[in-house]
């Protein structure tokens, strides 16, 4: 729910000066670092591939993040969390099931809120799959590393793997982890068109609104959520989840980028968050080192780090989570309300 390859630094090589910043596992302390795309811990849970991306004890308890890969898999247990859950999905498809009643078909770019307490599962049904995992608070990366097992393949997943999990072993650690399974509750499987009937009339269709009621889960479709435009900059943030709906635990946006050139100052935020680029090419200078990362890679930014950000290509996008107010959140008190996916022309 990451070699070097995927990543380009400048100005062709990894120099000596750049080696701690770009990282194979994301370390378990607090510093920032970037990790390629495929890299990072990994464990097989039943089929799915879960790569850490950001531990719990990196962020002082603040949130996890995860990357799950997989092709096409079985129903999972039907459960719930006591902590805010999201998925945003970079490529392939999924198919998210809350408590009895509604259901999407997620795909790229699509995003779903999981309010504590409300029961849901999910079933992989692309041939390549990935999406990225929050929780806050987190420690959803511990749970994983106990529950699966060792996976050290460059694979993104394995096709031919057809394991199931240990049903006894997972049940038995759930508890400790604030996860309560549901096996008895009942999903809706009539879809027409991506979706269960709630969401006939919206989904990748119109847009969607954040619900004001914390403890309701939502989905929201590629680029169907609040938008704003930061005019000067031509930059457009796509509200996903803000301090009200996850009661001020976590807030997520993607941001796009025009060209430009190098911004002459620094950004520096009070809470820990990551960027995760889903298009094009970011550019990032932090603590003197400068990096460009591409699909699926990855940055930590640990609350008080100095950073610039840019692009220097014709479009990029990437999805700011943050333990707090973030990057995207002091954009959007800048900006104005947008109702397009790009800046204008």
């Amino acid at each position: 729910m990451p070699g070097f390859r995927s990543l380009v630094l400048l100005p062709t090589l990894l120099s000596a000066s750049l080696a701690h910043l770009v990282v194979d596992v994301a370390p378990e302390t607090p510093q920032p670092y970037v990790l390629p795309n495929l890299k990072g811990a990994a464990v097989d849970f039943g089929g799915l591939i879960l790569r850490t991306l950001v531990a719990n004890s990196t962020s002082f308890g603040g949130f996890s993040l995860l990357s799950v890969n997989s092709g096409p898999g079985p129903l999972n247990l039907i459960h719930s969390h006591k902590e805010v859950e999201a998925f945003y999905t970079l490529k392939g498809g999924v198919q998210v099931f809350h408590n009895a009643d509604q259901g999407r078909q997620i795909y790229a770019n699509d995003f779903v809120f999981l309010a504590p307490g409300n029961n849901h599962t999910y079933r992989p049904n692309e041939l390549d799959f990935q999406l990225t995992l929050a929780m806050a608070p987190g420690g959803i990366d511990d749970f994983f590393a106990v529950a699966g097992d060792p996976y050290m393949s460059t694979a993104p997943f394995n096709p031919d793997d057809h394991s199931q999990l240990n049903a006894t072993k997972v049940l038995g650690l759930m508890p400790k982890y604030n996860i309560s399974p549901a096996p008895a509750n009942k999903i809706n499987l009539e879809w027409v068109n991506g979706t269960t009937e709630d969401g006939l009339d919206t989904w990748h269709r119109a847009d969607q609104a954040l619900p004001s009621d914390p403890s309701k889960p939502y989905f929201i479709s590629s680029n169907r959520g609040p938008k704003y435009l930061v005019r000067e900059e031509g930059t457009v943030v796509a509200q996903l989840a803000s301090a009200q709906q996850t009661r001020e635990k976590l807030t997520v946006a993607t941001i796009t980028l025009k060209p430009s050139e190098e911004p002459t100052d620094f950004e520096q935020f009070e809470m820990d968050q990551a960027f995760q680029v889903t298009e094009g090419q970011l550019t990032l200078e932090i603590e003197d080192e400068t990096v460009q990362l591409i699909f699926g890679d990855l940055v930590f930014i640990p609350q008080g780090t100095c950073f610039k950000y840019w692009s220097t290509v014709g479009f990029t996008k990437f999805i700011n989570w943050s333990a707090g107010f973030g990057l995207a959140d002091s954009l959007i008190e800048d900006a104005e309300p947008w109702n397009h996916a790009v800046w204008p022309a």
